[in-house]
């Protein structure tokens, strides 16, 4: 079982499949906005503008051969750089993208995450993996970006850096940014008779909107596709979301305490390779919008 407790202005204690929270959670909901634009009215992918293209480094595409630049895993991991890739099993585009996932799950200090998309299924295939609630977190990292419009595939970099397709060495100097800026999070793992206490401290001023967010992910999934764009392929998707929970917000600026009990982690609609981690992140403005991720914490 996950316990939270922390400072807040009013007490609240729920379930949350299967993971039980007493936190003290913020008054008030986030503000309702209009949806962005989902995909363009033809099967064609976005084209980013060259204006777009240049303010993002220039064009460049996904290549799983080619080489990126030599790079050291950091001695301590506990806190991995977050990688997320928005996917979709219909979009032609996509699969090299994939398959550069796969190569960063090989560096411990790197978490890479892999959602599925829903808006490319009228193009012939269900995505298995897809999910609304996916779709609707890369829609509001392009509101955070002042973006009009989402498109596959798309990496993004510790909550907060990305760029058009970018090729392995634009990427890696993006994850080698993050690598080596300033730790704003104190993390303390302890173990215990029944799992282990988590306690997270600012290091700085962190804000006072602060998600914490349990994701459930597959480590490897295979998928025959024998409709859509990617018609004829058999492609091993890596890290693949399974379901995000949040389980509480922190004001960030006392001490959060975390009592991880993982038996309590177990749920028949997941396979038994479920993995778990509990990502920190920032969030923006009056409608809440995702910015950067502080910190990630593997469960298993």
């Amino acid at each position: 079982m996950l316990s939270v407790s922390g400072w807040c202005r009013t007490e609240n204690r729920h379930w949350l499949a299967g993971v039980f929270v007493a936190a003290v959670l913020s008054g008030g909901g986030p503000a309702v906005a209009q949806p962005i634009i989902l995909a363009p009215d033809d099967p064609g992918r976005i084209v980013p503008s060259l204006s777009e293209a240049l303010e993002s480094g220039g064009f460049s595409n996904f290549s799983a051969s080619d080489v990126a630049p030599p790079t050291a895993d950091l001695p301590d991991a506990t806190q991995p750089v977050v990688v997320e890739l928005f996917t979709s099993q219909g979009c032609s585009s996509c699969p090299p993208a994939d398959a550069m996932l796969s190569r960063l799950a090989r560096q411990n200090d790197v978490l890479p995450l892999s959602y599925h998309v829903d808006y490319w299924d009228y193009l012939g295939w269900a995505d298995s993996f897809a999910r609304p609630e996916f779709t609707e977190r890369q829609e509001a990292y392009a509101r955070a970006a002042g973006e009009r419009s989402v498109y596959t595939p798309q990496m993004i970099v510790g909550g907060s850096e990305t760029a058009v397709a970018p090729g392995p060495t634009q990427l890696m100097g993006l994850i080698d940014g993050r690598r080596f800026a300033a730790t704003t999070v104190s993390v303390m793992r302890e173990p215990t008779d029944t799992g282990e206490t988590i306690e997270l401290s600012p290091l700085s001023d962190l804000g006072d909107q602060i998600d914490i967010v349990l994701v459930r992910y597959a480590p490897q999934r295979q998928v025959d596709l024998t409709e859509g764009e990617n018609r004829g392929r058999s492609i091993t998707y890596t890290n693949v979301v399974l379901g995000m929970q949040q389980l509480t917000t922190w004001d960030g600026t006392t001490t959060l305490r975390l009592n991880v009990h993982p038996e309590q982690f177990s749920d028949e609609r997941f396979g038994p390779d479920t993995r778990h981690v509990v990502l920190v992140q920032q969030m923006i403005g009056k409608h809440r919008l995702p910015g950067s991720i502080l910190t990630a914490i593997r469960l298993d």
